[in-house]
Parts: C-alpha cells; sequence; structure tokens
C-alpha cells in the first residue's frame, strides 16, 4: 500500500503523550504538527492542511468531541483518531458513532505501538478510497448510504417528492448519523433551485461569537481582525438551498435574526448599517426536541412554528433493518480494490449486522465496515466471527455469552429470525441466503411458530 506522507495534527494537554504520539508518527514518515488543546488545534486546522487529527477526548474548556463535531462538519474528508484513557472507552465508542476513524486506549506505558498500528490501517484505507475515487470519476454518492427498500425510507422518499417543489422551509428530525444531511440535499436535488447552490453550516460546530457573522457575514472593521468584508453563507447560497444542522444549538439572538430572514428575506451584516436581500429557501435539521427546548425557554415558539412548516422524520437504522443488506453491499462495493471482487458476509455475519441496534445510525455501519475491511482478509466472505471482532462489545459478547449456554436448536431458531428479519420477511430471499431449501425454511418457521 501506500507510503503516504499523511499530514497529521496531534491534539493533547499532556506533553508526554504529545511526544509519543510525535515521535511515533516521525518514524512511520509523517508530517506532524502539536496542539496544545482543543481551541487551538481548532485555530490550527483553519489554518492548516491536514489528512489526519489525533486528539485526546478529554481536555479542559474545548474537548475531543467538539474538535471531532468541528472537523466533521468542515472537514470531512479529514480523519479523526480519538485517544482516551481506560475508564473513558464509552466515550470513544460514542465518538466512533459520532464520525471518529478510530479510537486508541492509553495502555501503561504508552509507548507509541498502537499509534503506528492506526496508522498503518488508516494508510491502507486512504489508499482503498483514492483508488476508488479514481476508478469512478468522482467517488460514489453519499445519498446511496442511507436509501433502502425499507417502508419506511419508501415513505420518506415520497414525502421528499411531495415538498420539495414547494417553497415552504422544512425541518428535518432524526438522529445523529441517520441522514439528515443527505435528505436536505435530496430536497434541494428535486426543487426548482436544484441548479443553485446547496451551502451547508452546523450550528453547533461554530462558537456563538462567529456564527452570526459565517451566516450573515461582516462588513470591515466590524471586529478585530475583520480587515476586509465577507459575504455570508445566506449571500452565497442565493438562489438556491441553506441548510442549517442542528439548528437547537443556535443562540437565542441569532434565533432572532433567523425569524427576521425567514418573514421577510431580508439580513443585515455584521457591522453594517444596510439591509440585505437573499433568495435563499431555509431547511433546519435537529436531533433535539425543539418542543421541549421551547418548555425550557431555550429556542423560541415562534420560530419553531415558522421552521417547521413541513416537518420530516428520518428513521433510524433499527427501525428499517431490512435495508441493511443492501447497504452493506453497497459500502463493500465501494470498499474494494479496482478490478477485484467485493467481499460478501456470510449468513452469520449478517444476522450480527442485522441484530445490532446502531445507535449512530448508517454512519457508525459505514465506519464499522470500513474497519471490517482493514482487520480482515481480503479475500473469501465475511465471517461471523468477524463482525462480532469490529462491533462494540457491550453489544456483541451478551448475545454470545448468552447463546453458549443455549440448546443447538435455539440458537438455530434465532439464526433464522435474525436472517430473516435483515431480508425484510422476503422468505425466498432468507432460504438463498441460508442456503436452505424454501420447503425447509416454512417448516421450520412453522415449527417455530406452533411452539415445538
Amino acid at each position: 500500500m501506500s507510503s503516504e506522507r499523511i499530514r497529521t495534527l496531534i491534539i493533547d494537554d499532556e506533553e508526554f503523550v504529545r511526544l509519543v504520539v510525535e515521535q511515533a508518527l516521525r518514524e512511520e514518515g509523517c508530517d506532524t504538527r502539536i496542539a496544545r488543546g482543543g481551541q487551538e488545534g481548532l485555530d490550527a486546522l483553519r489554518t492548516g492542511d491536514f489528512d489526519c487529527v489525533i486528539t485526546d477526548l478529554r481536555m479542559p474548556g474545548v474537548d475531543g468531541r467538539a474538535v471531532l463535531r468541528w472537523v466533521k462538519d468542515h472537514q470531512p474528508d479529514v480523519d479523526v483518531i480519538v485517544l482516551t484513557g481506560h475508564g473513558d472507552v464509552k466515550d470513544a465508542v460514542a465518538a466512533i458513532k459520532d464520525g471518529a476513524w478510530d479510537f486508541l486506549i492509553k495502555d501503561t506505558p504508552f509507548d507509541g505501538t498502537a499509534v503506528k498500528a492506526a496508522l498503518a490501517k488508516l494508510r491502507t484505507v486512504r489508499e482503498l478510497r483514492r483508488e476508488n475515487l479514481a476508478a469512478r470519476h468522482g467517488g460514489y454518492r453519499q445519498e446511496a448510504l442511507v436509501k433502502g427498500i425499507s417502508k419506511a425510507w419508501q415513505t420518506l422518499e415520497t414525502q421528499i417528492a411531495q415538498v420539495a417543489p414547494s417553497q415552504a422551509p422544512v425541518l428535518i428530525q432524526g438522529e445523529t448519523g441517520s441522514g439528515k444531511e443527505v435528505v436536505a440535499r435530496l430536497l434541494h436535488a428535486q426543487s426548482h433551485r436544484a441548479q443553485g447552490p446547496c451551502i451547508a453550516v452546523n450550528c453547533g460546530a461554530v462558537s456563538r461569537e462567529l456564527l452570526e457573522s459565517e451566516l450573515f457575514g461582516y462588513e470591515k472593521g466590524a471586529f478585530t481582525g475583520a480587515t476586509t468584508a465577507k459575504p455570508g453563507l445566506i449571500a452565497a447560497a442565493e438562489g438556491g438551498s441553506l441548510f442549517l444542522d442542528e439548528v437547537g444549538e443556535m443562540p437565542g439572538p441569532m434565533q432572532v435574526s433567523l425569524l427576521r430572514f425567514l418573514d421577510r428575506n431580508e439580513f443585515r451584516p455584521v457591522g453594517s448599517t444596510r439591509t440585505l436581500r437573499a433568495d435563499v429557501r431555509i431547511i433546519c435539521a435537529t436531533n433535539r426536541d425543539l418542543q421541549e427546548l421551547v418548555f425550557q425557554g431555550r429556542f423560541r415558539d415562534d420560530l419553531l412554528y415558522r421552521i417547521n412548516t413541513v416537518t420530516l422524520r428520518v428513521p433510524p437504522l433499527r427501525e428499517r433493518p431490512e435495508d441493511i443488506p443492501g447497504l452493506v453491499e453497497h459500502i463493500l462495493h465501494n470498499l474494494r480494490l479496482p478490478g477485484t471482487t467485493a467481499r460478501t458476509p456470510t449468513p452469520e455475519g449478517l444476522a450480527h449486522l442485522a441484530s445490532y441496534r446502531w445507535p449512530g445510525n448508517v454512519r457508525e455501519l459505514r465506519n464499522v465496515i470500513e474497519r471490517l475491511v482493514l482487520m480482515s482478509p481480503q479475500t473469501g466472505p465475511i465471517t461471523g466471527e468477524e463482525v462480532l471482532q469490529v462491533l462494540p462489545r457491550s453489544s456483541t459478547t451478551i448475545v454470545a455469552e448468552d447463546q453458549s449456554q443455549l440448546p443447538l436448536e435455539e440458537i438455530e431458531r434465532l439464526h433464522i429470525e435474525r436472517v430473516l428479519q435483515a431480508c425484510g420477511g422476503n422468505k425466498t430471499k432468507t432460504a438463498h441466503t441460508l442456503q436452505i431449501d424454501y420447503k425447509t425454511l416454512l417448516a421450520k418457521l412453522k415449527k417455530y411458530e406452533s411452539g415445538h
């Protein structure tokens, strides 16, 4: 694989950890830069050009989760590896669900061995991405990662088609990683504004001080550092759509400004006395209960009524398990090297994937499959054991321990039921996946129903 010089930013408030990680990376031929905390790291990201960020999770002030959210919103092509202590593994798993590429535990003694191993895996996957991108002249569309055959997704697609042609604001509700931005881009692509820009901003990833100037722009001299005037994202989205992700995190004064724009299509850049107009459709998204935030006095009720003219709910992956086989196939196809055949999971491997709850949704599924490709042989079917190795232990060891005490017949029943669920209840497809005769499957299901 590639010997690419990966440009890496190391963010940690402990000098010893910084030195160990930096030494390990330099021995592997990486270009490195040091940041002594989260805010210093964000400053470096804004001015530098990096391929990877290795950040501690727990730091005073701006912590590693905040750094991760900023990177995923502003520089999604940058891979993030989080560092954590033994007692914070749950936080690291949560970071994986939010889009971190991997996490490393700071063992005692911490000697950088795990850093080198993670770097080797990262080089492999970057090479896979690069070759796939070249082979497809631009890569695969992110939209394909959330689409499916389930009734829940088909219902959402119907709603998107109905709502897209209108000019009404839309509120998209859904869990982290479920595909809210993809839905926003589908709305834009099917609207009369499709030829215009579609610009996204995460309201929770931009500081309160910067969000107003980010959206509305500013005049020269409006604040320290404003040496020239700069248009905001609303002006940049003229004739198109502006997607405000995590709108529930928007501070109160900004909510007033957004409401004014929704009512009049007017805004005023920071430091300006001029009132400008823009033709922009606002699409908002949240994983919070905005009505509850209204009750708490943290979100304006008049703004909520204005942005949820139409509300679309993105179903979490656990509510559409029949989509998992197709999603897995698509992700594996796009991770394969050009000229090779994509690997496929065995029925047991697919059953484990289908039985997992996926709290991080499609984003977590994509990360798990990517790790699966890196940590297992590059040929042959993907076994159930390989899948269990990459799924979070809290979700797999309990199942494995419970089943180890069950009779063989009961294990078979649970396995068949999982595969049936993964195949959306399609018995023909289930029999094919299990590699058993269709009549045999029907007989077994009938037996299970009768309780004998």
